[in-house]
């Protein structure tokens, strides 16, 4: 699998190279668009519940707002780069991905904080009480997601990354080789989680990952040229996002039904997968915390910075990008 993902970075590459050839063919456009892309996750976020609330629409109002659904941030980025969509959620890393890949995309906004919604979990009653127990034990994840960062952050500091053996398994494959008894643990998110967690306990989880200064999260990129020749709906974009946080603040009930009945499953599902996450708001995003300001690197993009460090240790990246490269990464007309 991490050759696989160093290829398709490579054909990334490639691919670019001839989209800017191609671009500098023709004349760009500061003309309001008709329609309005977003790659979406299936999942309960800030996105769900604007688009069941009309969030979306009301901002939008002449434009027609079009949701693809990924299920992958790789796919994600491909679209990206192809033109295809304006904007697109994805996990974290897959945003280290696109910024070493050098796709013409920004991070404008910061979807969630993962926390106890991703664990590392284990049968109950192996004998498995500690991370280290794992020497020579099969763990399953799904490869370049942020789970998959956090289990090799947590088996680094247990000293045992080379002693175990990874599977890349997607979440639905994770429950059936639980189910055969074909892995000893998972790193991996609700609702995946609590299919597991009946029968297992939790070594670690993201949140306390995030303590040792390795926070994940989903983020959504923004294609530059759209930012740059849209900025004013680049930022209404922004505040659609920011009203779902406000009312998650306000009416965490309301957010819950909403974000339920966008992604079709139940109400309490929602809430279990919306604990385990924060929504930062506009406020905090650009700040020091998170994004930063027109002065300050923040924090989360410094750890983004050091997750291009340990990915292209990894070798899953070629290089990894400067902590100027990320700040350079960073949207920041959220701060006007």
């Amino acid at each position: 699998m991490m050759r696989k993902l160093r290829r398709f970075i490579q054909l990334l590459g490639l691919l670019i190279v001839g989209i800017f050839l191609g671009g500098c063919q023709s004349k760009a456009t500061t003309e309001v668009p008709n329609e309005i892309r977003i790659g979406v996750l299936n999942t309960p976020n800030d996105v769900a519940v604007a688009r069941q609330l009309g969030y979306f629409q009301a901002a939008f109002p002449k434009q027609r707002v079009k949701f693809i659904t990924f299920d992958s941030g790789v796919d994600a980025n491909k679209a990206l780069l192809a033109g295809g969509v304006d904007f697109a959620t994805m996990g974290d890393t897959n945003g280290v991905v696109a910024l070493a890949a050098g796709i013409p995309v920004q991070l404008c906004w910061i979807n969630e904080i993962c926390g106890a919604n991703e664990a590392l979990v284990v049968r109950k009653n192996c004998g498995i009480k500690s991370i280290h127990d794992l020497i020579g034990k099969k763990i399953a994840t799904p490869f370049a997601s942020t789970a998959h960062y956090s289990l090799m952050v947590a088996l680094e500091q247990a000293g045992i990354r080379d002693q175990v053996t990874l599977l890349d398994l997607d979440t639905q494959n994770i429950v059936a080789a639980w189910q055969r008894g074909n892995i000893d643990a998972a790193y991996t998110w609700q609702p995946t989680l609590s299919q597991l967690l009946p029968e297992s306990d939790v070594l670690v989880d993201s949140a306390a990952l995030a303590k040792t200064g390795n926070s994940t999260g989903n983020i959504t990129l923004v294609r530059q040229e759209f930012a740059q020749q849209q900025p004013q709906l680049t930022q209404r974009f922004i505040e659609v996002l920011n009203r779902a946080h406000q009312l998650r603040q306000t009416d965490y009930a309301k957010t819950v039904r909403a974000a339920a009945k966008q992604t079709g499953i139940s109400v309490a599902e929602a809430k279990l997968q919306m604990n385990g996450t924060s929504w930062p708001g506009l406020s905090a995003e650009f700040s020091p915390k998170y994004l930063g300001t027109q002065v300050t690197v923040g924090q989360f993009v410094k750890e983004m910075q050091q997750t291009g460090v340990f990915m292209a240790r990894q070798q899953t990246i070629s290089q990894a990008p400067t902590l100027k490269q990320f700040d350079q990464f960073i949207w920041k007309g959220g701060l006007s």
